[in-house]
């Protein structure tokens, strides 16, 4: 009596199969991730930088002046929020801007006669700059917000000293929030 016996499930090399193809594709979708926080934390210093740019010119429209900012809230922007302290509210009551909640960025302004650790050339301009490390990886990156004056001068960043940011083009991108390439991917 021959019987013909049939095995029904899965071997262990195909099993092991599906676990590598699992492990690579969880692996992808770790790193994606990872970008996709990034990039939204980075929106946050996009989105404030274009605050400050608008109480910046409305100040400017009654005072005849922008107003520097120290680096704030300080003291080394990394990888978790941190909350907005009253060190921070006081440097920026003169603007008047505050941002909601904690913040991944610091936040300056540099403008003539502000403080800064790179002086502002230009009579009428102001450079609003953030500063972050939201990826943990030691290094800087830069988002600003550069306001020329009329004969195209401008300041540099307050921090790092950077150029405004540089366009696809290859020309300087000039009163939009973004992102400075010279510096840190996030």
């Amino acid at each position: 009596m021959d019987r013909k016996r049939t095995l029904a499930g899965f071997t262990l090399i195909e099993l092991m199969i599906v676990v590598a193809i699992i492990g690579i594709l969880a692996s992808t979708a770790t790193v994606a991730y990872s970008n996709y926080q990034n990039r939204s934390r980075r929106s946050e210093a996009l989105y404030n930088l274009k605050a400050i740019a608008t109480v910046e010119t409305s100040y400017f429209a009654e005072a005849g002046l922008y107003l520097g900012a120290p680096s704030m809230p300080g003291p080394a922007p990394g990888a978790a929020p941190r909350p907005w302290t009253p060190l921070a509210e006081a440097a920026f009551s003169g603007v008047g801007w505050r941002p909601e909640g904690n913040v991944y960025f610091d936040y300056d302004v540099n403008a003539p006669g502000g403080p800064s650790l790179n002086p502002c050339p230009c009579p009428a301009c102001f450079t609003a700059s953030a500063y972050g490390d939201i990826d943990g990886d030691g290094m800087l990156a830069v988002a600003s917000y550069v306001k020329p004056d009329v004969g195209g001068g401008f300041c540099p960043t307050s921090v790092t000293g950077h150029a405004p940011p540089v366009g696809g083009d290859g020309g300087n991108i000039l009163e939009t929030p973004a992102h400075n390439r010279a510096a840190d991917d996030f």
